[in-house]
């Protein structure tokens, strides 16, 4: 019997249950709600966020798209949890895919990501794919 991957959505910042359950049904099966288990990294400090972004950053490149409609949107905080949470934890040459994003988001931020320090997340986040790819 084949799992609806919605029914496994966190209802809420605490629940791990339904994390576990999505990280245990795995990709491709999780791809039709791939940007809404996104959503739960708009703050980082809930205690889901973690390990969805270590699972969002092992899909590697079909979770792509979903990051970068993140990091081109207007939503500030999100961006640096995508960052920080995913992007950091990807292997570089996926991430590197990310580039001219990351680097319009670190040479050239709005006042938001300036303000959010999403500028710096992304700086980091590019030192890190270049010691990563030239190792």
């Amino acid at each position: 019997m084949e799992v609806d991957p919605r029914s496994l959505l966190p209802r809420h910042r605490s629940d791990v249950e339904h994390v576990k359950a999505l990280v245990d049904l795995g990709y491709p099966a999780i791809a039709p709600v791939l940007r809404d288990i996104a959503e739960w990294l708009q703050d980082g400090n809930w205690p889901i966020s973690r390990p969805i972004g270590r699972f969002l950053a092992s899909i590697g490149e079909p979770v792509l798209p979903t990051i970068r409609e993140v990091l081109t949107g207007d939503d500030d905080v999100w961006k640096y949890w995508c960052i920080d949470l995913v992007m950091r934890e990807m292997v570089p040459q996926i991430g590197e895919q990310l580039r001219p994003e990351l680097e319009r988001i670190a040479y050239y931020p709005t006042p938001g990501e300036r303000m959010e320090e999403v500028d710096v997340e992304a700086r980091a986040a590019l030192k890190q794919f270049e010691q990563g790819c030239s190792s």
